[in-house]
């Protein structure tokens, strides 16, 4: 077999899914003080775990993006869920404070 025929039959790298995670965990990071980011982190997690997978059967050559994605998303599950803590204790603290930020968002405080 020649080259040329070994080159043929070999397969491109499937990294859609790495790069994929990527993004997600980036945009989740960008969004995660809006709770849209709690999801969209889930869904890096999930991306880059599948494209971890693929690197570990060699349909892939980005590990690297793989554990990127993840960490992106973890952080944004993190940051996501400190907010909601922080959201609640202002509500605990005065119950009215969403309200009064509605009505009047310039003079209170926000």
């Amino acid at each position: 077999m020649s080259r040329r025929d070994a080159a043929r039959n070999q397969v491109a790298p499937r990294n859609q899914v790495g790069v994929a995670s990527v993004i997600l965990g980036g945009c989740a990071i960008a969004t995660c003080w809006l709770m849209i980011g709690v999801p969209l982190g889930v869904a890096a997690v999930v991306t880059g775990d599948i494209a971890r997978g693929r690197v570990a059967r060699g349909e892939a050559s980005n590990p690297r993006a793989a554990i990127a994605g993840m960490v992106l998303g973890f952080l944004a599950i993190a940051a996501g869920l400190a907010g909601l803590a922080y959201y609640a204790w202002l509500s605990s603290k005065d119950p009215d404070w969403f309200q009064k930020c509605l009505d009047n968002p310039a003079t209170n405080n926000c």
